[in-house]
């Protein structure tokens, strides 16, 4: 009889979650939209925000495309100053690619309609409430970030 019981709060869970992931998502679609960027060059940003300047090869792999598409991708970012070319002070040769200010403030506006939605429903919500949710969600962080990592910025 357990397993009946688990496995309907499972479901639940899974279904709650993907609800509360399309809305947020929603909000993030309507600022993509309005800041007319295609999901490529979202997700460049998104990438360069995560993990730091980096090279071309790198950003290719991470996006799974190739060095050219990945290049022409970066030019089209530098033409709309949310991307720098920088020299790596190493190798001369090689360029890295980092997010301008106006890059990290275009990150900013993206994740600010969630944040705000997600504020907005904290507001709504009594202590007790607030404190399991985010008592849960620190535990779904931790299993995500998995024993190598424990640190909640990852998730």
């Amino acid at each position: 009889m357990q397993s009946n019981s688990t496995d309907g709060l499972t479901e639940r869970f899974v279904v709650t979650v993907e609800a509360l992931h399309h809305q947020l998502y929603k909000i993030c679609l309507e600022e993509w939209d309005r800041l007319d960027m295609t999901v490529p060059q979202i997700k460049t940003l998104n990438l360069l925000e995560r993990v730091g300047p980096s090279r071309m090869g790198n950003i290719a792999s991470a996006l799974g495309i190739a060095v050219s598409a990945a290049t022409t991708l970066v030019d089209r970012l530098v033409g709309r100053e949310l991307v720098e070319r920088l020299s790596d002070p190493n190798d001369r040769r090689v360029v890295i690619c980092g997010l301008t200010a106006q890059g990290h403030e275009t990150m900013t506006q993206i994740w600010r309609g969630e944040r705000d939605q997600l504020r907005s429903l904290a507001d709504q919500l009594g202590m007790y409430q607030l404190e399991s949710i985010v008592e849960a969600f620190e535990v779904l962080c931790s299993l995500l970030a998995g024993p190598q990592d424990e640190q909640l910025e990852t998730c």
